[in-house]
């Protein structure tokens, strides 16, 4: 049986806007591949590496699908089906809405895709598939086969910054984020990878560079400490995501930096106070963000700041607010997200219950999103699209970026350093650019209060 595992992405592989961004080979469908017995042949596509031949002879196509992509999932399985081919989705998108999924999928996995892809497969191969497939207990991280990135597509295409293969040390959050959705599938039980796997896992990867897949990044500090501890020797160069609390560990982010590290993405969500005090991995802080970033910069790490939008306790002040925190901190790089009410979150479900959503389902409407994607408590729309349009304008405006490099001596300690800053920040600039600087106000907020739909 011919068997084709699909990562969507709208740009397919062809435009310059995505070669000048990052280019990560995902994990989820190399360790799905992995999963797999040995007598049928897999083939990985990732759109974002190389377009896809729907000519290929192939029997089971199965389709990760991200609910900002879900169009795109959509039209690719719908295309497969004319064809007679079966298709099988999963994913965070799939798990929230497994009945919508259902029509354009003849199956949908819920939860974690590894426990039960290998009955999947014997039940295709028999012509037996069923419609669900649901995940029961969570899968083990003990043990477990290596990610097939032998399989992953090669690319042509140029980037401002290397490529990098994703590597998971841990899995699920204890926290309970009203916006997040990774406790569908991950749960919110934290499990650690035992280290002596993991090292395993990076030295039989020739490639040096490496990005750290965990969406909490060393929650248990004494795994941390002996998996960077390590990975020293082992002399590769690494990306992850972390909280702001690592920084309350000194021993710890100088083991981190030692081991390789060249950026972390740190999760501070909100720089207002009162806003912070609302999120169970903020609230017991134990460090204040200006210290924080002092630790990371005095060890060396650069910061790729993740902010996010549209909480309730906010208004209009908030983005220059923000703008202020991040250049008076020589935040390296930022990243500036609308709240999205993600299908499934807590979120979700609280503004549509307030009649505050602007379309129950918005990941289906066409063209660039809508933002926000909801009315929001203290400003209008308009203000809400306003501010966002011109923070990425002054944080990625090019005086801005020379600006924060030259208060940064980490960045000035290597050629590889230099690199990053730049190409990370030209990327980012050109995405915000795209989605936002170059767009009207009301180009970007088109939706007013008479135009709700109500699905």
């Amino acid at each position: 049986m011919n068997i084709k595992l699909i990562k969507p992405d709208e740009r397919i592989a062809k435009s310059d806007s995505s070669a000048m961004t990052f280019k990560i080979k995902q994990l989820n469908l190399p360790l799905l591949a992995a999963y797999t017995p040995s007598r049928y042949n897999v083939k990985i596509v990732d759109e974002s590496f190389e377009k896809d031949n729907y000519e290929d002879d192939v029997d089971l196509v199965g389709i990760t699908v991200m609910t900002q992509l879900a169009c795109r999932a959509y039209k690719i399985a719908d295309t497969y089906r004319e064809r007679g081919v079966k298709v099988i989705m999963g994913g965070i998108h799939a798990s929230a809405v497994p009945e919508e999924v259902l029509e354009h999928a003849d199956s949908v996995v819920i939860g974690e895709g590894e426990g039960v892809w290998p009955q999947v497969l014997l039940d295709a191969e028999k012509g037996d598939l069923k419609k669900r497939y649901q995940a029961g207990k969570k899968v083990t991280l003990d043990g477990r086969p290596m990610p097939r990135y032998d399989l992953y597509p090669k690319t042509s295409l140029r980037s401002y910054t290397p490529f990098a293969y994703g590597v998971e040390t841990s899995r699920g959050c204890p926290y309970n984020c009203d916006f997040c959705s990774v406790g569908l599938i991950m749960g919110h039980k934290y499990r650690v990878r035992p280290v002596d796997d993991v090292i395993k896992e990076i030295e039989e990867n020739e490639d040096p560079n490496i990005f750290f897949v965990d969406d909490n990044l060393s929650l248990n500090r004494r795994k941390g400490k002996e998996l960077f501890s390590r990975m020293i020797p082992l002399k590769r160069r690494w990306v992850g995501e972390g909280g702001v609390s690592l920084a309350e560990d000194r021993e710890l982010l100088r083991l981190i930096r030692r081991s390789g590290c060249q950026a972390l993405l740190v999760g501070f969500e909100s720089v207002q106070k009162q806003t912070r005090q609302s999120m169970l991995k903020l609230k017991n802080l134990k460090i204040d963000y200006k210290e924080a970033m002092k630790r990371f910069h005095g060890e060396g790490i650069s910061v790729l700041g993740a902010f996010v939008f549209g909480f309730d306790h906010e208004d209009k002040d908030i983005f220059e607010k923000t703008y202020e925190f991040a250049l008076k901190n020589r935040i390296e790089l930022a990243q500036l997200r609308p709240m999205v009410p993600f299908p499934g979150t807590q979120l979700y479900e609280r503004l549509l219950k307030e009649n505050r959503l602007f379309s129950n389902k918005w990941w289906l409407e066409k063209g660039k999103p809508r933002v926000p994607l909801f009315q929001p408590k203290n400003m209008t729309e308009e203000e809400f699209a306003e501010g966002m349009r011109k923070l990425g304008k002054y944080f990625y405006s090019r005086s801005a970026i020379i600006k924060r490099f030259f208060g940064i001596k980490p960045w000035k300690r290597s050629a590889v350093s230099c690199q990053l800053y730049f190409g990370a920040n030209l990327a980012f600039r050109k995405r915000y650019y795209n989605h936002f600087v170059n767009r009207s106000s009301q180009e970007i907020s088109l939706l007013k209060r008479d135009e709700k739909t109500q699905d």
